[in-house]
């Protein structure tokens, strides 16, 4: 009677190492005071909260604000729940990372994609929100949603272009902007309903206010732009011609022996 064959066991697959955390830059103003205060904050959340609970308050504060733009327009006290819904944007738009970090159970891919989406549904939300309320022209807020949007790309362009998830841009990041926008909110609250004719038609401080803010969100992108080009292709030089091991070709046509 033959022997059973032994049994082979097959080594298990190598589990890929998680990716390292990326460099974040935040030298916002109010850096340095939230890399302070939100690891504390973090650390007394209930062990219930998750970062994804935190995500979606981010983006119920969003939605609250965007509700609260559209009531403004006939009752400017509305102007403050828009501030308050900003205040909780922020909260929870602030903490789902830095919570993850605390707890040791940071999930990079996941967790930047996710917030990345969060973060671009609040701005839309935000916006249509203003202009639907009638406190700014629907085109203007439009613009600066586009405006927003386009930073966000930056970001993450430069997140995958060299790997540092660059926060702030002159000083101003999404925390500064908050507090702009609650600025904004009070000054139009304590001016009232102001309206005057320019340019064929009229205009009202938040519109003022809006075109004011899509010039800085241009010049601020601009400057990053043409700031990170300059340092992608110095990280990324052009290769010398046949460095590749493929003889260089005048006409440019892709060799096919």
């Amino acid at each position: 009677m033959p022997s059973p064959s032994p049994t082979v066991l097959e080594e298990p697959a190598p589990v890929a190492p998680p990716p390292a955390p990326k460099r974040r830059v935040n030298d916002i103003l109010l850096g340095r005071f939230e890399r302070w205060a939100l690891p504390r904050m973090a650390a007394r959340l209930p062990d219930w909260m998750t970062p994804d609970g935190l995500t979606s308050i981010a983006i119920v504060g969003s939605f609250l604000s965007a509700v609260a733009y559209g009531l403004a327009g006939s009752n400017p006290v509305w102007l403050h729940v828009a501030s308050l819904g900003l205040v909780i944007h922020w909260w929870g738009d602030s903490l789902d990372g830095t919570l993850a970090r605390v707890r040791q159970i940071r999930r990079e891919k996941y967790g930047f994609f996710v917030d990345h989406q969060a973060d671009a549904i609040s701005t839309v939300a935000l916006c249509v929100g203003l202009g639907a309320g009638g406190l700014l022209k629907m085109e203007i807020a439009l613009a600066v949603c586009v405006g927003v949007l386009m930073l966000m790309l930056l970001v993450n362009m430069v997140t995958i272009a060299r790997d540092v998830f660059k926060i702030s841009f002159g000083l101003l990041g999404p925390t500064e902007l908050r507090l702009i926008a609650i600025g904004f909110n009070t000054l139009a609250w304590a001016a009232g309903p102001r309206e005057w004719a320019a340019f064929g038609t009229t205009w009202t401080l938040f519109d003022a206010l809006g075109v004011l803010s899509v010039v800085l969100l241009a010049v601020v992108y601009l400057v990053g732009l043409v700031r990170e080009t300059r340092l992608i292709g110095r990280l990324d030089p052009t290769p010398e011609a046949g460095q590749d091991g493929i003889p260089y070709d005048p006409t440019g046509q892709e060799r096919t022996d």
